[in-house]
């Protein structure tokens, strides 16, 4: 590619992350060549780009976090690259972790090059969780097809999945006992994100906008639209300090002539995630509601250490918050006593992890709630 010297950093940048995302190479070196010509007091450079292809089929290990907070999953995996010459891929995944009990997953990826950014993905699984809020069991069997596309200057999905679940466990309220038993769920789920901060754990400007939209019915017995939206705003603030505004909610809208919601379609609020100050889904536990709100305010700003003490200055920051939610099954009840903690702590980024420790002050709550006043330990990727 020719491109002008004006532009020759952020265009070997952007070619290194195109292939990288791609997976298919397991080494890319771009170098820059001068052409010689000029124009309008523009040098003209060439970039060669030479890559390794990565081995077709290979074995791995590794530690990732994706259903929440203080969640941890252990995967071995095989994978088989480029099987038709389309950088299509096959992945064998078996997974064991603090909230999975233990699953396997089949996933087909096909990046599709009509359209940048864009990929189609089939996935099958069968997962066993333990949900310890409310001492209940899931197995679950399920396929969806995935296609990830961007639009609307965001990342969007369109997915379609059939889910065959069944809920069991031991002492649990009868409320729950009586949902135990096999369920289906079909269906369509659309989620746009869009993300301008500057860090994905702790960031200090930029904003970060999030819409998911279910639809079940079609076949099965669940059959409901299901949304929920999230917002995060990040700015510069006085004596160092980044301040962060995080709102959150949801509603499920039950349809049909006999409606119904599982426990496993509900919402939950608290935690470390949420807000701090309760055991993680200690509002509105063990049932749950159809409508949640989330508020929060916090600010943060680097130790005063230097970057090169041990890294103290680099990865840990104070952290000062104020967390405000609630959850029911009707407006009145999102509305009447919502839960309010304020509080303090140290922020600490481990590899693609965020860590909180935190002192927590829970100043409005109800008796039913599970309140952890004192410290609080969080690790994951989304906070409010």
């Amino acid at each position: 590619a020719v491109v002008s010297t004006q532009s020759t950093g952020g265009q070997v940048g952007k070619t290194h992350d195109d292939l990288d995302t791609l997976d298919a190479f397991e080494k890319i070196d771009i170098s820059i060549e001068h052409s010689g010509r000029e124009e309008g007091g523009v040098n003209e450079v060439s970039l060669r780009v030479a890559v390794s292809e990565a081995s077709r089929h290979s074995f791995g290990m590794n530690v990732n976090s994706d259903r929440g907070l203080n969640d941890g999953n252990f995967n071995m995996y095989g994978l088989a690259r480029n099987l038709f010459g389309r950088l299509e891929s096959l992945k064998v995944n078996y997974v064991k972790g603090t909230k999975i009990s233990d699953g396997c997953s089949v996933i087909f990826n096909k990046p599709l090059f009509s359209q940048k950014n864009s990929d189609f993905k089939i996935v099958l699984a069968k997962e066993n969780m333990l949900n310890r809020t409310a001492n209940y069991m899931t197995s679950d069997m399920k396929s969806n097809m995935t296609y990830q596309f961007p639009m609307l200057g965001g990342k969007n999905q369109l997915q379609a999945e059939a889910l065959w679940q069944q809920i069991h466990g031991g002492r649990v309220p009868m409320k729950i006992r009586e949902e135990f038993g096999h369920h289906l769920k079909c269906a369509l789920r659309h989620t746009y994100v869009r993300d301008t901060r500057d860090d994905l754990l702790v960031p200090s400007r930029g904003t970060k906008h999030m819409l998911e939209t279910e639809l079940a019915g079609f076949m099965g017995d669940v059959n409901h639209v299901k949304v929920s939206a999230e917002s995060q705003f990040n700015a510069r603030f006085i004596l160092g300090y980044s301040a962060t505004l995080s709102v959150r909610g949801g509603v499920v809208h039950e349809l049909g002539d006999n409606p119904r919601t599982w426990i496993t379609d509900k919402f939950f609020c608290g935690g470390p995630g949420s807000v701090r100050g309760f055991y993680e889904d200690g509002i509105g536990r063990p049932l749950g509601g159809t409508m949640h709100w989330g508020a929060g305010f916090s600010l943060t700003r680097k130790l005063p250490f230097s970057p090169h003490i041990w890294g103290l200055g680099k990865y840990m920051r104070v952290h000062h918050f104020a967390n405000a939610g609630n959850v029911g099954s009707c407006k009145d009840e999102l509305i009447k006593d919502p839960r309010v903690s304020v509080g303090s702590g140290l922020i600490m980024k481990i590899a693609n992890f965020r860590m909180e420790i935190n002192y927590a002050v829970p100043i409005r709550h109800q008796p039913d709630d599970v309140v952890n006043h004192g410290l609080q330990f969080g690790i994951g990727i989304n906070f409010m």
